[in-house]
């Protein structure tokens, strides 16, 4: 096993040397690697197909990473497969109008059963007073149940910070990046509000700006407001959280994974970077925190990615042993 990086981008790993010719045979990379020098190209697998990451926006060139590998593809003659347990709806249309051809794998490995999903009506809850915090008495019994087997939780809030937005009471203001015009998130770790588009910081206000109120109230919910909740319900389990404001260093993502595949950790709260491409044995119930908030978004695909974002996050439960 052999790998370098690429003066084409360091995200690019190649491995499995071809000893006749001196070149690499197989190259594993991010959406970068498509302008790589091919010379002798075979055989394109685009995993993930539908993950909107392989769109790059800024900086330039922008282009999509997925259609500029199949038109790659096409230059060189070669295969191409496109990867996904929820592909994008113009990949899936395409394999309906004879365009691609469609392979579905209808088991899972070991054929394991699908979870099964539990929907609970959040605004009755609240209403027959069955919410413990933020979370359903079913939600927390689950828990319960799958600590008490030694067994491990996901819960996924696709928000990161502990409130998306502070406001003030009295003028309803709401502090807004200076740049971006979209509300500040509140960090409670670090004490700031942060812009999660341009990285614009400022210190946590604690008087309103406009009115000089000091009536002010962080609202809705960010995973680290979840990892504090669930802390003060489960004082003695290992809890951990991933998003980027924890992954930010070399090795903290593989430190958090790695503890939680050894199960050091019992429940994992995480954004979007928890739902794909792990497979943990040992995980038998996910909880998804307010999953109509998915498709609120101004986007839209909004629909197709709420669907697919549950549809992922969801199989990461009951992988090998039973029905999660």
């Amino acid at each position: 096993m052999n790998s370098n990086r690429s003066k084409y981008g360091n995200a690019v790993l190649n491995r499995g040397k071809d000893n006749s010719s001196g070149k690499f045979s197989i190259i594993i990379g991010a959406r970068s690697a498509v302008f790589l020098p091919f010379s002798n190209l075979g055989l394109v697998i685009i995993d993930e197909e539908h993950d909107s990451s392989y769109k790059q926006i800024d900086p330039a060139p922008r282009y999509h990473a997925r259609d500029a590998a199949l038109y790659l593809a096409s230059l060189h003659k070669a295969k191409t497969i496109l990867g996904s347990a929820t592909p994008s709806v113009e990949t899936y249309w395409n394999t309906q109008n004879g365009k691609y051809a469609l392979v579905e794998l209808n088991t899972r490995f070991s054929n394991v059963e699908l979870p099964e999903t539990l929907i609970v009506n959040l605004r009755e809850a609240y209403k027959l007073k069955k919410m413990k915090s933020m979370f359903s008495d079913t939600l927390v019994e689950h828990i319960t149940d799958a600590l008490s087997r030694k067994e491990q939780v996901i819960l996924f809030q696709n928000r990161r910070g502990f409130s998306p937005i502070i406001e003030c009471q009295k003028c309803l203001h709401v502090p807004k990046c200076i740049r971006c015009d979209v509300s500040l998130t509140y960090h409670k770790k670090i004490d700031a509000m942060k812009c999660h588009y341009c990285g614009y910081t400022i210190p946590t206000i604690h008087v309103c700006p406009v009115c000089s109120s000091s009536d002010l109230k962080a609202k809705g919910l960010g995973t680290e407001k979840i990892e504090e909740e669930l802390t003060l319900l489960f004082p003695d389990i290992h809890i951990s959280r991933i998003d980027q404001d924890t992954s930010g260093s070399k090795y903290a993502l593989q430190k958090i994974l790695s503890d939680f595949e050894l199960q050091k950790i019992q429940i994992l709260v995480g954004t979007q970077m928890i739902t794909k491409g792990l497979d943990f044995s040992n995980v038998s119930l996910v909880g998804v925190i307010n999953a109509d908030s998915l498709i609120s978004y101004p986007d839209f695909r909004s629909f197709e990615r709420a669907f697919q974002l549950l549809v992922q996050v969801s199989g990461r439960s009951g992988t090998k042993r039973k029905t999660g």
